[in-house]
């Protein structure tokens, strides 16, 4: 069996090495460089504590167990950090943050109230507000580096077989009658498969397009900030009213606010750093100190991969046998997951139940 996989971000590279560890001729093709779209500016925020409903909520856990479970299948795993994720709110949402906290104990999701005194001591370089009584603590959660855990993946495919092809676009599907049996490059060549995978991401859409596959999308844009090193030690996700930072590797941390998302270019210019941009670094500073002073090294778009109903889409596509759709806005959470379970699906014909609610046909048409 061949599959055709159209994409090398953190989904399409962890599709091509569980299949090739199920045996699959695997060929797969990026436009870029791997790794190098969204999932190349992501938060890499592995987290569940926001997630609803429930099924979505419980995908997304096994996604972060999922991490730990490949981190010891490498054994040498420094793309992975299970740091845990800070979060605060204003005063006055304090009540919606205990109910909040109270659904997630229910469902069995490890989550704190911790006071700034305690913080202090988990992040010493974090400066909580005075008005702030409670800091909500995700233990579980964590952070990855999908660009370099991209990297890792498409090597082990690699090495177990799999032809990668980078800066290579596919135009578009091939088709006889309803089924999809390859692509077609932008050269002219084509490529035959028995399943073409799409882990295209926000491009999805375009691309099942050509095969008459009418699929919603509602991406969005996220604009973030990346600054110089810095005098400051930070292990967790923070998650502030006006500011959201993580570190970054080397001393650097990436900062953003979905407050200024409407006010980024579409075409995704932002060189040089905006106006914006300074002022996501000057929130930051208010609680991370040791940035002060520190310059932006650089700033980029993310272009999220949201489906039309903001839930993951996974499996073949009703009407068009051969197609496979793996798209969600959770790709950094949940593709090393997705990756191996729509691989035992496509190599072994193995449909797992916990992505019953997530199928195309609940969206798509043909």
């Amino acid at each position: 069996m061949k599959a055709v996989i159209v994409g090398g971000g953190i989904l399409g590279t962890a599709l091509a090495y569980r299949l090739t560890t199920e045996g699959a001729e695997v060929e797969l093709f990026e436009a870029g460089r791997l790794g190098g779209g969204t999932s190349a500016v992501g938060a890499g925020w592995l987290n569940s504590g926001g997630k609803e409903p429930f099924e979505y909520h419980a995908l997304n856990v096994d996604g972060m167990a999922e991490y730990a479970t490949l981190a010891r299948e490498f054994g040498h795993a420094p793309w992975y950090h299970a740091s845990g994720n800070l979060k605060w709110t204003a005063p006055d949402k304090d009540e919606q943050v205990r109910a909040d906290v109270e659904r997630l104990r229910s469902w069995g999701y490890p989550v704190e109230l911790l006071s700034p005194r305690r913080i202090t001591e988990i992040e010493p370089y974090l400066k909580v507000p005075d008005d702030v009584t409670q800091v909500v603590y995700y233990p579980w959660e964590g952070l990855a580096d999908l660009t370099q855990l991209t990297g890792v993946l498409a090597h082990g495919a690699a090495a177990n077989g799999a032809a990668i092809h980078t800066n290579t676009r596919v135009a578009s599907l091939v088709t006889e009658g309803e089924r999809i049996t390859g692509v077609t490059l932008v050269d002219g060549t084509t490529v035959d498969g028995d399943v073409v995978a799409i882990c295209t991401g926000r491009w999805s859409d375009e691309l099942v397009k050509t095969a008459g596959v009418d699929f919603p999308m509602a991406p969005s844009l996220g604009f973030n900030i990346y600054t110089g090193p810095a005098p400051v030690v930070l292990n967790a996700m923070v998650h502030t009213p006006d500011v959201n930072f993580r570190p970054d590797g080397s001393g650097r941390v990436m900062a953003r606010t979905s407050e200024f998302d409407d006010a980024v270019p579409i075409d995704g210019v932002v060189d040089p750093v905006p106006d914006i941009g300074k002022e996501i670094l000057a929130r930051a500073v208010r609680y991370l100190p040791g940035l002060e002073g520190v310059a932006i090294e650089g700033a980029r778009v993310a272009y999220r991969s949201i489906p039309g109903d903001d839930h993951p889409v996974v499996g073949e596509v009703p009407g068009r046998p051969g197609l496979y759709l793996l798209v969600t806005h959770s790709a950094g959470t949940m593709g090393p997951l997705l990756g191996r379970l729509a691989a035992l699906e496509i190599a072994n014909d193995e449909r797992d139940s916990r992505l019953a609610t997530f199928r195309p046909e609940r969206i798509v048409t043909v």
